[in-house]
């Protein structure tokens, strides 16, 4: 990289100085065309040379932004989750089944978590298990 630019200095200072002087055609200006490539080749290596330096740079810098960030947004997080978890009651899922004395249980509980209360019963005609509170059997209609 550093003949690249000593080549592209040579050679722009002689175009300069021609252009200047209007001496004529510059002498050393084809050093301008050499130079440039070199450049970019020795640019190209030395960023391949240090690759892991300039990663290593750059998530020491990172990191710490990433670890403010979050620090700053934690509470807003915690209060959107505990905002949708209170929104969301057990009544609302699918299934819940609730007992006479008014305590909401988990889909599929076959008793009460607060009193033991049987939670379905079954039709004496079909023997279907029918949920508490249903006045008919959902399967042959018998009243309950």
């Amino acid at each position: 990289m550093f003949s690249g630019i000593a080549c592209t200095v040579v050679g722009l200072a002689s175009f300069f100085r021609a252009a200047v002087n209007f001496a004529g055609v510059p002498r050393f200006f084809f050093l301008t065309f050499i130079g440039f490539p070199l450049i970019a080749i020795g640019s190209a290596a030395l960023a391949l040379g240090y690759k892991q330096e300039i990663m290593q740079y750059n998530k020491n810098e990172s990191v710490p932004v990433f670890n403010e960030t979050g620090a700053e947004i934690a509470p807003a997080v915690k209060s959107i989750a505990s905002a949708v978890r209170e929104g969301l009651s057990a009544e609302d899922a699918p299934g819940a089944a609730v007992c006479s004395c008014g305590t909401v249980n988990e889909a599929g509980s076959k008793f009460c978590k607060e009193c033991g209360r049987p939670l379905s019963r079954k039709c004496p005609k079909c023997g279907n298990t029918v949920d508490m509170d249903s006045k008919y059997c959902n399967l042959c209609g018998t009243e309950l």
